[in-house]
């Protein structure tokens, strides 16, 4: 976002005053007040001042004390706004707007708290991991970890530094590896994957690692950058199952499914029909018969036009199997939760020749204990 024009930033210092008056306004309303039922402060009193609101969107949803300054903003404000429960400190010197915060789901949070850790931590530390994966924006599985991860180059030796906001490993780090994005140091994607799946569950790493193959990524060239890391054996299976061709979470989840389990892999993404390319089907087992439709509520609920969407969704699947081929659906509970079944008795049961590739079960299980 442009950094705002100076007679802006300089009407936003010139109101202090007023702001300071209404914001000692809003505390003795507080005090009449009181909390609500709820136990928490009254909507109004947990709104942010306009110049904060704007050092928040421009931060990315944190504010920095570097950032506050030249607009005005002192940091003995910041704390009394964090007194007064409009702002949460996230990180030595930096803040987000309460109310936000705790309105956003567990990934976007945890992303605010892996900005926080990077601004407090300097201009050379630099994201990796999950917090990497976050900040880019890549699709993500699951509940995020507890910790924020960082790396920080050292040219020998290698060791780990446990803060309260996040870990710090010092290691040398390859060239090329590292960016600048936003305003804060970050691993770049095919690293932060690699690395979220030397230690992360690998069927969430694979929904990160496809969507990083399907921007023309080169993971396999990171994870040789990575030898010596220890579990760079899990990245390395993760860059080696990652297909560009899958184009969603629940995609990947359906592949990883037959990896888990040792069944035949599907190719993704496929056009079939009975008289040539009519319908593109999320996964195909072409010596089967067989295609898989990754789908569920979540591309119904709430939407005003439900009932023409089920209703494409019928006659598309009568010339499926016009076309002579079994049609395997399934939601993201199965695809999650529920992976036994879901090979068990939706897509074995859906095979007209025997099931082969138990090495890749093998292969799985040799990694997923590794």
């Amino acid at each position: 976002m442009p950094a705002p024009s100076a007679g802006r930033r300089a009407l936003s210092t010139a109101d202090g005053s007023r702001r300071r008056s209404s914001t000692f306004a809003r505390v003795g309303l507080a005090r009449a007040v009181g909390r609500t039922q709820a136990g928490h402060m009254p909507d109004l009193l947990r709104h942010v001042p306009d110049d904060i609101a704007e050092l928040l969107a421009r931060g990315h949803g944190i504010v920095h004390v570097t950032d506050a300054r030249p607009a005005g903003v002192v940091p003995s404000r910041l704390t009394r706004l964090v007194r007064s429960g409009r702002l949460v400190r996230l990180a030595p010197g930096c803040y987000a707007d309460t109310a936000a915060f705790d309105a956003e789901p567990p990934w976007e949070r945890f992303r605010l708290r892996a900005r926080a850790f990077a601004l407090s931590a300097g201009p050379t530390t630099f994201l990796t991991s999950w917090a990497a994966v976050a900040t880019w924006g890549l699709p993500t599985a699951g509940r995020p970890p507890e910790r924020v991860r960082a790396v920080r180059s050292s040219a020998t030796g290698s060791s780990v530094r446990y803060t309260k906001c996040g870990d710090i490993r010092i290691a040398p780090i390859p060239l090329g590896q590292a960016r600048r994005h936003a305003g804060i140091g970050i691993m770049c994607p095919e690293w932060a994957v690699a690395d979220a799946a030397r230690s992360g569950p690998l069927p969430a790493a694979l929904v990160a690692a496809d969507a990083v193959a399907r921007q023309g990524a080169d993971l396999g060239e990171t994870v040789r950058a990575m030898a010596g890391w220890p579990g760079v054996h899990r990245a390395r299976w993760v860059s080696h199952h990652a297909d560009p061709l899958a184009e969603s979470p629940m995609e990947t989840l359906g592949r990883f499914t037959c990896l888990q389990f040792g069944l035949p892999m599907p190719v993704s993404n496929a056009w079939v029909g009975a008289d040539g390319p009519e319908f593109r089907v999320d996964g195909l087992w072409p010596h089967h018969g067989v295609v898989f439709e990754a789908d569920g509520a979540v591309k119904y609920d709430n939407r005003p036009d439900a009932s023409r969407i089920v209703a494409r969704q019928g006659k598309r699947e009568w010339r499926l199997r016009r076309a002579g081929l079994e049609i395997v659906r399934f939601g993201w509970d199965l695809a999650w939760r529920g992976r036994a079944p879901l090979a068990r008795t939706r897509i074995s049961c859906s095979y007209r020749l025997p099931a082969r590739g138990m090495s890749k079960k093998i292969e799985y299980e040799h990694i997923r204990r590794g």
